[in-house]
């Protein structure tokens, strides 16, 4: 987390540190991106730099927390409607509206791409923990409305579910971005029709898979 000196910064001074380091983790994979690069477009001296962050990974981090909640804050009126769509059509929708964010703020997208492309940097285990802790909470939710909806089996321990099912979400973007497009649009949903399809037939109830 940034120190209390950065948030003692004028509004627009954060917002314009925050714009360069943006940019910088979206042009350069992690171990490349630059501090002399951000300070120098930021206006900051270097100094001030380590007032506000204890380093660069420091700033990564946090600039992925904002992504993060941003989406989350996206994607919070689909998740509104767990009790009112089945576990299935819900994760459907989840994937359609991360599409969406997706094209809507292309920069992300391009961090995204070099975090992946740091994957052999100790930084890149360290975010993906971070991330998967939420999609773990989310799923945890969902996979426990769906067990009392009678949409996903009763004998399933739902903690061990949230993990598999956060850990193949992960496993599916992945795959798409190395093999499938690099761009976000239908194709991505096609490939999750196939992760759901797998999916409800692992843990849908009789109902799902044979509705």
């Amino acid at each position: 987390m940034p120190r209390a000196t950065f948030f003692n910064l004028p509004e627009d001074k954060r917002a314009l540190i925050l714009r360069v380091a943006m940019e910088e983790f979206a042009a350069h994979p992690f171990p490349r991106a630059s501090v002399n690069r951000i300070v120098k477009r930021a206006g900051i001296a270097k100094g001030s730099f380590y007032q506000y962050f204890e380093n660069k990974k420091d700033l990564l981090l946090y600039v992925l927390q904002i992504i993060g909640e941003e989406k989350r804050a996206y994607l919070r009126p689909v998740l509104e409607r767990a009790g009112q769509e089945d576990f299935f059509t819900l994760l459907r929708q989840l994937y359609i509206a991360g599409i969406r964010f997706a094209q809507e703020r292309p920069l992300y997208v391009q961090i995204g791409r070099q975090l992946l492309a740091s994957r052999n940097s100790p930084i890149y285990p360290e975010a993906l923990a971070r991330g998967m802790a939420i999609a773990h909470e989310i799923f945890e939710r969902m996979i426990q409305e769906a067990i009392r909806r009678g949409e996903v089996r009763e004998d399933l321990d739902v903690r061990l579910m949230a993990f598999l099912v956060a850990s193949l979400n992960n496993l599916v973007v992945e795959y798409y971005t190395e093999h499938v497009a690099s761009e976000y649009d239908e194709r991505l949903l096609k490939v999750a029709d196939q992760f759901i399809e797998f999916l409800r037939r692992g843990i849908g109830t009789d109902r799902q898979k044979h509705p």
